[in-house]
This record gives C-alpha cells, structure tokens and sequence, in this order.
C-alpha cells in the first residue's frame, strides 16, 4: 500500500491551486506493483470506484452537498459505465410506494424485512436491510424527483415477496435510470468521470487507519495516476460473478463451466484490495444464481424479462423429461435454481397468449430464439421431446388450481389477473441458472462505511452496492438489488461528503 505524509497532501494542494498542469511526484518503489513509480497525481474530495446504479448515485449526492469548488471523480475501468445495472430489468421494490396505495396493497417495513430474512435465511444484517427498507420509498420519490424516471402504473409480486411492491420503469431497463443520471453528471462541472481507468489500489495516511486516495491507469495505454481525496472514497465496483478464479474459490460449484448473466467488468479486483487494507468480509460464498436464464444465450439475455413478467407469474415450469411442475414458479430463486439443478438438464417455462402481454419486453418477436412461439400446447411438447398427453394434464391441473384461487400443488401465489392457459399462442423458453449476484462482499454499517477486521469504521473508507455484504444474507430477493445500489449509494456519497478534511489527511486537530 503507498504511504501518503501529511506533507505530500499539503504540496499537492498548493500545486494544483495554483497550476492548470497534472503535477508529477516520484513514489516509493512497491514491490507489489513494481510498474508503480512516477505517477501522476490528482486531487478531489470524494473519488468514486465504479459507474453503475452504485457509484452514479453516490456522485449525485456528493455534488450535491459540496460547495461549488469541490469535486467528485468517478473512475470506471470500462469503455462505457453503467456496469451490469445497464442489464438490469429496471425493477425496483419499495414499500408504501404511490402505486402501492393507489392497488390498495397492504405492506410494511416488517413484513419486507421478514420476507429477505427468509430469503437470506436468517444471514441478512437486520441493520442494514432495515434502513434500505425505510429508505425505500422516498428513493422511489427521488428517481421521479430528481432523475425524471417514470414507472408503470402496475405494481408486481416478485418470487419470494409476500405481496406486490415492485416497480417498473416504462422500458423495463435499468437504463432507464443510469442514463438520467449520467446526463446530471454530465452538466455538472464538479463531477468528472473517468472510463478506461482501472482502479489498481488504495492509497493510506502516514500512520494507517485511514484511506486518503486510489492508484489508478488508463486500460489502454498503462498510464498511471494517483487520485487523493480530502474526504473519502466510495467503493461501488460491483460484484465478482464475471471473476472465475475468486468465485470458484468461494464456492467451487461455480466453476468456469457455469455461466453468468454478467458483463466481463464483475471482477474482485478492488474487493481484494480492500481485503488487503484490512477490510472486514462478510459471506463471500454466497453466491446466487438466476433461475429465469437461458442457456441459448450468452450473459443475461433476453429471456429473464419473458418469464420476469409473464411465465413465472402467469405461466409454469416443467421437467421436460417428465411434462409435470416440479416447482413454484414465484418461490425465491436460490430455490427454484436448485430445483432446476437438480434435474440434470434445463427445464421449460410456458404461458400463453393472454399471460404473455405482461412481458417485461413487449416485442415478444424480439426475444428469439430463446423465446419460441406455438400454436398449440402439443406443437410445443413436440419441440421440447415431451409427452403432448402429459403435458396437457399438467396444464389441465394448473389450471383448476386458477379457477380455485389455490396452488395445492406447490403454494404458488395467484394474483387477481391470473387466467388459465389457454389461449393460443403458446410461448416457451429453457432455462439453466447462471450466476447472478454475489451477496457476500465489504462489511458496511448504515452509513455504508466500511469495517476493519475489528469491526470498527476504516476512515475514509465508504462501499456501496453489489460490494457490499450483509445486505441480503443467503440469497437476494428479485427488484433489491437496486434499492440497495441507490439506497446506500446515496448515503455513502452523502457521508463521504460531509466528511471531515482533516480527518483524511492524516492530521491531529
């Protein structure tokens, strides 16, 4: 780790108040990065790791309660931010939200606690879900506030949830949200994003304790820079599905042969060097994956909004090799992956013409090939090497189930606009879980600030997002991802912020 003096805080400030120019210092030899000499260096108050629904909103808030000189930087190793919340299904759960009232629906703090705890069996810190929960609606009120984003009227019951809370933005598309902040960021001249600027460690005060900067460089040409921070850094790099060697030594069930719905950048680089400051960690293994993805595409794809929206809720799954249910369909998705699993081969999600229209993505010609179109439940058996007969009583029972108002089979909780499947064309795609979401990551307080290995805030030091463990104990719920990005990247932008200078520099007052 590089040692920063009190000294070197005090010459760059001088330098850069008074030159246009980047000013360049000779660094100590490290013998971890031995490239590491004769950086460039640069000076802002709150330096930012990472540009997805995390790391944007943290900026936003930054800017927001800086005076008007100061300045926040946002660094982002890839060619364009937004991370994997571009890929997002633009979902987000909240409780006591507008289109919660206005559906009559009944929820509380408590009973959105009680279904991530069971979700997360029982690992989740109830501090932290807590404040997200109660911070929930009035993030809602601050997209469509601040950022401008409108949501569908209808409110939906995600797998796991005992009763509908999530929104939808218009386009069901996390760029819905990303590109509304970016266009802040872009008009405000205290912001300056940085793309091709991989993070490569953290710079510490004279005596340790504290997090003064990062060490970065440019992906393409190797160029290195030393960005210093009056106040703090804001770690919101995301998760490390994409990263085979760290997640398989976590969990060596996720090896290089399963797939994930992440883009390349999901890697565990600022994770270990947060670890290697003496971060505290927090379930690294647990380890999610996806029940709704397809192995006939590559990354996310396209068919987790198909039965996001209209198979799971209003369709089925079966076992092709036996054309029966094997699963509630709306059950949270560490077990409904396993299940899938634990049949040896991809099993097939349908619905119908009537269940389809509640797609998240509302071209349905559009999610080919994953997504497949029959005219009938027997032209559909014939492709997948079912029982047409057998597959048909499946779809019979379901059905009864519908007009009964009661799942018997396996709990499977109906809405009021829940039909029978029935109405020609028939739609279906495979389904192969793929590693989805880390839960485990940086121990965080709920001022998002990270832990040292004695449970006690490392100055300086704030993480935010998909980072950042505790969350969601064992296994995430569907739409809270999020409203854990933006909740506690909203509160580490604004507690990075409100920092103390002269705490970061390293000296006494």
């Amino acid at each position: 780790m590089i040692q920063l003096t009190p000294l070197m805080f005090y010459l760059l400030a001088i330098h850069t108040s008074t030159s246009n120019s980047n000013p360049r210092f000779k660094m100590p030899y490290d013998s971890h990065h031995p490239d590491s000499v004769d950086p460039d260096f640069k000076l802002c108050d709150v330096a930012i790791i990472g540009a997805g629904f995390a790391g944007l909103s943290s900026a936003i808030e930054a800017s927001n309660i800086l005076p008007p000189d100061g300045k926040v930087v946002i660094v982002e190793k890839m060619s364009a931010p937004g991370g994997n919340s571009v890929m997002n299904a633009g979902q987000i759960a909240a409780v006591g939200s507008r289109a919660q009232v206005l559906s009559g629906i009944e929820d509380s703090v408590e009973l959105m606690m009680e279904d991530m705890k069971k979700a997360g069996v029982d690992l989740n810190h109830p501090n932290l879900i807590r404040k997200m929960i109660e911070e929930s609606n009035s993030i809602v009120e601050w997209t469509e506030k601040e950022l401008g984003i409108k949501y569908r009227d209808r409110v939906t019951q995600l797998g796991g949830h005992s009763v509908p809370r999530t929104l939808s933005t218009l386009n069901a598309s996390g760029n819905d949200i990303i590109h509304p902040m970016l266009k802040i960021i872009k008009e405000r001249q205290n912001i300056d994003l940085l793309i091709h600027t991989g993070f490569r460690k953290f710079t510490v005060g004279e005596e340790g304790g504290h997090v003064t900067g990062i060490k970065v460089a440019d992906t393409r040409t190797g160029h290195q820079q030393v960005i210093l921070c009056r106040k703090g850094v804001v770690v919101a790099s995301g998760g490390f599905g994409a990263d085979v060697l760290f997640r398989s030594i976590q969990n060596p069930s996720f090896d290089k042969n399963v797939m994930t719905t992440n883009q390349p950048g999901a890697t565990a680089e600022v994770l270990k060097e947060a670890l290697r400051i003496g971060a505290m960690p927090v379930q690294l293994s647990r380890i999610q994956l996806g029940p709704w993805t397809s192995p006939d595409e590559h990354g996310f794809g396209k068919a987790p909004f198909f039965c996001l929206g209209a198979g799971f809720p209003y369709g089925i799954i079966v076992d092709p090799e036996t054309s029966q249910r094997f699963v509630n369909e709306l059950g949270n998705r560490y077990d409904r992956s396993m299940a899938i699993l634990k049949l040896g081969h991809p099993a097939v999600c349908l619905v119908d013409n009537e269940g389809a229209k509640h797609s998240l993505n509302k071209d349905l010609g559009g999610l080919q090939p994953a997504v497949k179109c029959f005219g009938s439940v027997k032209e559909l058996a014939e492709l997948y090497r079912m029982d047409p007969l057998v597959l048909t009583q499946t779809v019979d029972a379901y059905n009864v189930g519908v007009s009964q108002g009661e799942d018997k089979q396996f709990g499977k909780p109906f809405r009021d606009d829940v039909k029978a499947i029935e109405t020609p064309p028939f739609y279906a795609t495979r389904l192969w879980p793929k590693v989805h979401h880390c839960m485990g990551g940086l121990h965080i307080d709920e001022n998002a600030q990270v832990q040292n290995l004695d449970g006690k805030p490392i100055q300086g030091l704030y993480a935010a997002g998909e980072v950042a463990g505790g969350v969601h104990g064992g296994d995430r719920l569907g739409s809270c991802a999020t409203l854990d990005c933006l909740a506690f990247g909203r509160i580490a932008g604004h507690q990075a912020a409100t920092a103390r200078v002269t705490e970061l520099a390293g000296r006494k007052t």
